[in-house]
C-alpha cells in the first residue's frame, strides 16, 4: 500500500492567485520548452489524487479501497498505486491520471481546473474524467460535492461506475502513448492481405500468422514477454471461452496450458466491442514460463474475433504490460469484403 501523508494539503481557491498562478505559468512553460505538450509522467498504475481531507479521513479510506482492488489476484497486484499531492505543487499536475477530491462551492476547485469544473453540473454523476488536460497522455478527474456529508454516500453508490470511468480514463493514456509510437507499417499491410484485418503493430513486435486459421500472434519477447493473439471466427455464443483460449494459444506455442485459476474481472466491457471476457492464468513448461491472461470475444464491424492478452513479467507489475495490450487490440480493424 503506498505510503501515507499525514499533512491535509489545502486546495487553492480562485482568491489563492499565487499558487494558481504558479501552477498555470509551470504548464505553460513546460509546453513551450518542450516544442509542444509533453506527455504526463508516470506509469499506469499510478493514481495522484489531490484532496484537503486527511489521509485516515473514512472518505479517503474508502476511497482507496475502490481504487486499490485487487488486479492480480496470484501477485496481490492492486488495480492502483495511491499517490497523496498538495493542490499548489506544480509536480501534481505533471503526474499521468490525477483525481481532485473534495467538497463545498465549486469555486474551491483549483483554478487551473476551471474548465474541467464547468462539467460537473451538468454530471449525472459526482465526478468528471478528461484527457489531455494539461499534458498529452493525461487523465484527471474531479470528484466532488456541496458538503462533506453527501460525499461519502456519494463514493458508496458510484464506486464501481467510478472506477470503470477511472479505468478506461487511464486506459486513454495507455491508448496515446501507443499511438505515439513508431510501428511496423509493412507488418500491418502483410497482416491486412493475409489474415483480411488490422492491427497496429508497435516496433519491436514479431508479427507470425496461421495462414490456415488467419490467426495471428504479436509477441515482444522482453523481458518481459507479451503476447497478443487474435483469431476471426463466426460467432459461437456457446462455445466455451476456456477451451477455445486454449485452442488460440496453441495454435503458436502448443506446451502453453490455460489453468483452472480465474482472475477477477474488474470492470464489465473493459474491452470495446467486447461480448465475452475471462481472465486467469496460464502457463506453458516448454520455456518455464506463466502469468495472467485476459481473453476476450469482440465484435467489429459485424465481425467476431477471439482475442487473448498474456503476459509473462516475473517480479514486475502485470497490469500496465496488459493494459499495453489491450490498446493494441482496441485497434482491431477488419478489411471491407
Amino acid at each position: 500500500m503506498a505510503r501515507a501523508v499525514t499533512r491535509v494539503p489545502q486546495f487553492p481557491t480562485l482568491g489563492a492567485a499565487s499558487s494558481a498562478a504558479a501552477v498555470l505559468a509551470f504548464l505553460t512553460v513546460s509546453g513551450v520548452a518542450c516544442g509542444g505538450r509533453p506527455f504526463a509522467e508516470g506509469g499506469s498504475r499510478e493514481l495522484t489524487i489531490v484532496t484537503r481531507l486527511p489521509a485516515d479521513s473514512p472518505e479517503v479510506l474508502f476511497l482507496r479501497a475502490v481504487v486499490e482492488r485487487v488486479a492480480i489476484r496470484i501477485e496481490s497486484e492492486p488495480a492502483y498505486e495511491v499517490h497523496f499531492a498538495d493542490a499548489s505543487d506544480p509536480r501534481a499536475y505533471r503526474a499521468r491520471t490525477i483525481l481532485f477530491v473534495g467538497y463545498g462551492p465549486l469555486d474551491r476547485i483549483p483554478a487551473p481546473l476551471a474548465g474541467l469544473r464547468t462539467l460537473l453540473p451538468a454530471s449525472r454523476e459526482p465526478f468528471v474524467f478528461s484527457p489531455d488536460v494539461w499534458l498529452r497522455g493525461q487523465a484527471v478527474g474531479i470528484l466532488w460535492s456541496e458538503n462533506r456529508e453527501d460525499l461519502m454516500p456519494a463514493l458508496q453508490r458510484h464506486q464501481n461506475r467510478l472506477f470503470e470511468v477511472l479505468d478506461r480514463a487511464t486506459f486513454g493514456t495507455v491508448r496515446a502513448r501507443l499511438l505515439a509510437l513508431p510501428h511496423d507499417s509493412e507488418a500491418e499491410r502483410r497482416l491486412r492481405k493475409v489474415a483480411g484485418y488490422g492491427l497496429r503493430v508497435p516496433r519491436g513486435y514479431d508479427l507470425r500468422i496461421d495462414p490456415a486459421t488467419r490467426a495471428a500472434l504479436l509477441v515482444d519477447e522482453g523481458p518481459p514477454t507479451r503476447l497478443l493473439r487474435v483469431m476471426p471466427t463466426p460467432a459461437h455464443p456457446e462455445a466455451d471461452p476456456v477451451r477455445t483460449r486454449n485452442m488460440l494459444a496453441r495454435t503458436f506455442r502448443p506446451n502453453e496450458r490455460t489453468l483452472n485459476l480465474i482472475e477477477p474481472t474488474l470492470t464489465p466491457n473493459e474491452l470495446a466491442g467486447a461480448t465475452r471476457e475471462i481472465h486467469g492464468r496460464w502457463e506453458d513448461a516448454d520455456v518455464s514460463a506463466a502469468g495472467p491472461f485476459r481473453f476476450y470475444e469482440v465484435v467489429r464491424r459485424g465481425r467476431h474475433f477471439y482475442v487473448d492478452l498474456a503476459v509473462f513479467a516475473p517480479g514486475r507489475p502485470k497490469l500496465p504490460y496488459l493494459r499495453e495490450l489491450m490498446s493494441i487490440a482496441e485497434t482491431l480493424d477488419p478489411v471491407s469484403e
